[in-house]
């Protein structure tokens, strides 16, 4: 029979993996994405 894990680690464990976790995910993915956009406007205006 395994251990039972702590509730705080359940918890981090289900903010992590969980929802949470899939939102920043989506959020940091849209920010890179915006960065290289902007780069590459930048790039394109100043030839």
């Amino acid at each position: 029979m395994r251990p039972r894990r702590p509730p705080h680690e359940v918890l981090a464990a289900w903010i992590v993996t969980g929802p949470i976790g899939h939102l920043f995910a989506g959020l940091a993915d849209w920010g890179a994405v915006l960065v290289r956009y902007v780069r590459a406007r930048g790039r394109l205006e100043r030839m």
